[in-house]
Order: C-alpha cells, then structure tokens, then sequence
C-alpha cells in the first residue's frame, strides 16, 4: 500500500462520506481525493494545522469571494483533513491554453475582483487571530520554515534558508553572497508589522487553484496557506506561476505593461498596483519564494539556481 493509500485508510473511520472509488487528484501538498460530489484532502506534512485553519476560513467567507463549501474537518493520528463540497469547473491552467485573448483577459479580470474582495473582507476576530499566528509563528529549521508558508518572510524565516543555501555542495559561493546582499538591500521595504496588521491574502493565488466554470470564475482554491499581509504578496505566485508572466531565462527586467497577465490583473484590480516601491517588494517576494522552492527540491536544480541568479541581478517585472 503506497503512503496515500495508507493515510487514506488512516483517516477513513472519521470521514462521514463514502470513499468506496475515490479517485487521486493531482496535488502539490497534500493528498487529494476525490469521491461523488466531494473533495477529501489530507494533510501530512509541513503545518499540519493549515486545513484546519482554511475550513475555518471558508465557513467564515462571503460570497462576493467565490469559494467551496466545507462539509466537515478534523484530525486523526496526526493527519488533518477537511472535506468539501465539489465545485463544477476546471482549474485555470488546464483551460488557458484553450481560452482566446479576451477570454483570458476575462478569466485574469475575474480572479482579480475575487482577490479584491478577499482582501477587503473583515475577518471575524478568531479568524484573523489564526492567520496571524501562522503568519508569524517563529519555525527555527527550514524543514518547518517551508511548511509554514509559499513565501518565507518576515525576514527571519528567510535567513536559516538563505544559510542553508550558502552551506550545498556546488553552490556557487559568490553568487550565494550576492542573493544575501540583494535581500539585505530590500528589506527595509517590507515590515514584519505588515503581516501582523495585513489583510486576508491567499497566498497562493496562481491558475492551478483557480476554478473556471462556463466562462465565470467558479471558485478560488486551495486557500490553506492564506495568512494576513500586505495585498502585494499576491505577486510572489502570481509572477513565478502564471502562463505568460515570465521566460525561463530572464536577461533584464521585463515593463508590467508589457505583460498581458499584469495588464488585465490591473484594469480588474488597480488597487493593488497602487503600492510605493512595488517593483522592489515584489522582486524581494519573487527571491523567497525561489529560495523556497530550490530548498524543496533537495539539490541544486540548475534551472532553479539559473533563476535565482538572474534575480539577484535585477528583477522580473518593473512596475513603474
């Protein structure tokens, strides 16, 4: 039995829907499954209090923020689970490359007035008190630091990573110290009080956890790493993960209005470009969330180390 299928039978007894043909889903960090008209997830690593902190967050959510029912939550043996009640629709990416011009522009407007509204949501006080203490939990190693959160700040989550990196065999010394001091530089531009004062951010609001039904925009998903802080952390995955926003090698910073995607997130949502230093803050989000991801990878990808490196130079986008 492989390790899904043994959580799986792990959580089975506390689960009050039938799991009888329960298909696997694709999923990046936990286990999905999928059964009738019901969406099982399972966690098993990194902050395990996540999914239980997200069914609180969706039974808490207005409508103008499209999102799933949860049916139930709990734990069991360590494992945490929720389960919700299925959306139609696909996700985001599966669909763009079949989608014209307007209708990505339609698609991208939409999940920009849904960020909108989720951000400017009032948070009952229980719920926000939950978001911040994930938010700003001091984990001290970077197994835990990763599983706390898409991009690693306040800063001190970033520093046992970045060390991390300077001690890999085969890592390039130099460039190791130019990421330290480009992240030094940027710094001061984001305060640790913003992710304590912040408002609600999903945190990982790239095509894969959008859900596009008949031209309309079904459902945000997956808002388990969604904690407070500032709106512009939205373009940690917005840049590094969107179709269109980036190429493989980047050789100079690439004008936002040049980029169809930021273009049409502005027009449904120009709010959030409205931010002094925007091209800094997010290029210091873009470097923790590559850190992030080459620690996750558990070696020195050479496309991974070849990203960072250009962004220790300049960053992706520049938004003035």
């Amino acid at each position: 039995m492989n390790g899904q299928a043994a959580r799986l039978e792990i959580v089975r007894p506390a689960i009050p829907v039938d799991l009888d043909g329960a298909v696997l889903a694709e999923s990046w960090s936990n286990d999905t499954w999928l059964t009738g008209g019901s969406v099982l997830r399972v966690c098993w690593r990194g902050d395990r209090k996540r999914l239980l902190r997200e069914a609180m967050l969706l039974e808490s959510l207005p409508a103008s923020v499209p999102h799933a029912t949860v049916l139930t939550a709990g734990c069991t043996q360590g494992l945490t689970w929720m389960v919700a009640r299925r959306v139609p629709g696909e996700r985001l990416d599966l669909v763009w490359p079949r989608l014209s011009a307007q209708e990505r522009h339609d698609a991208v407007i939409a999940r920009a007035g849904a960020l909108k509204a989720l951000h400017g949501w009032d948070p009952p006080f229980e719920v926000s008190g939950e978001l911040r203490q994930a938010g700003l939990a001091p984990p001290a190693v970077p197994d835990d630091i990763v599983g706390a959160g898409i991009v690693p700040l306040p800063i001190a989550r970033l520093y046992p990573l970045l060390r991390w990196l300077e001690d890999q065999p085969g890592m390039d010394g130099d460039l190791a110290s130019r990421v330290r001091e480009r992240v030094e530089d940027l710094r001061p531009l984001v305060s640790e009080a913003e992710f304590e004062d912040g408002v609600v951010v999903h945190g990982d609001a790239h095509p894969a956890n959008v859900l596009w039904h008949q031209g309309r925009l079904a459902a945000l998903l997956d808002l388990e790493w969604a904690r407070l802080g500032p709106t512009d952390l939205e373009f940690a995955t917005i840049l590094a993960d969107d179709p269109g926003t980036q190429p493989r090698e980047l050789s100079s910073a690439a004008p936002a209005s040049e980029i169809p995607v930021l273009g049409s997130l502005r027009a449904g949502y120009p709010e959030l470009f409205e931010r002094e230093h925007l091209t800094e803050r997010a290029w210091l989000y873009d470097i923790c969330f590559r850190v992030r991801q080459l620690y996750l990878c558990k070696a020195l990808d050479p496309d991974w180390v070849q990203d960072l490196a250009s962004l220790a130079a300049h960053p992706r986008v520049r938004f003035d």
